[in-house]
């Protein structure tokens, strides 16, 4: 059969001894044939569905709308109706890409978990430490949402940007790609440490 065309074009019987009759089998071996069938179809629908749940989920582990504050140079998340609190004085402003940032999936020697949106300057920061840091909203940052796994010191593409960075004095994510280091809560310029995190963008 083609499958493009739907036309049964198989070859004619070439002459010759005409086969055997084939002997109908037993009603064990339908029943044997019968089940190993259906065990088979059972197991692809178990597969297809495995995949299709993995693609699923796949799809969900990225977060848009995280973006770049002109005025802090922090990475911000931008859903909501405000903009957060920015240190450099009232709510942030967004430039540039729109950020897809991937949650929820396993570390690797590249990609560092423990990266958490904060509840009152929504920006984001490493909760990784006994405190957390220091938020422009007063006192420390509060932690919210998913898990966000950060690409590291792997090569930048036309669909993600380097030098975003650590700040060891507030923990917030900062890009470094200036001749100065935004404004950080903790007073002055972001500090830089650790590694050159790679984020993607739409």
């Amino acid at each position: 059969m083609d499958f493009l065309t739907g036309r049964n074009d198989e070859a004619q019987p070439q002459p010759g001894p005409r086969p055997r009759p084939r002997e109908e089998p037993g009603r064990r071996a339908v029943l044997t044939r019968a089940l190993g069938l259906a065990t088979v179809g059972l197991g692809a629908a178990v597969t297809a569905g495995a995949t299709a749940t993995a693609a699923q989920a796949s799809a969900r582990a990225n977060q848009a709308d995280w973006r770049f504050c002109t005025k802090c140079y922090g990475l911000f998340f931008r859903g909501y109706s405000d903009d957060g609190r920015c240190p450099a004085g009232a709510s942030h402003d967004s430039a540039g890409y729109n950020f897809n940032i991937p949650h929820d999936i396993p570390e690797t020697p590249t990609a560092q978990h423990n990266w958490r949106f904060c509840t009152k300057c929504y920006g984001m920061f490493f909760w990784g430490y006994s405190d957390n840091g220091r938020c422009p909203a007063g006192a420390a940052h509060a932690a919210a949402g998913y898990d966000f796994v950060l690409p590291h010191d792997i090569p930048e593409t036309a669909g993600s940007q380097r030098n975003w960075r650590f700040c060891p004095r507030c923990y917030g994510l900062y890009y470094y790609g200036y001749l100065t280091n935004g404004r950080c809560p903790a007073g002055n310029a972001h500090g830089m440490a650790g590694y050159d995190f790679v984020l993607p963008h739409l």
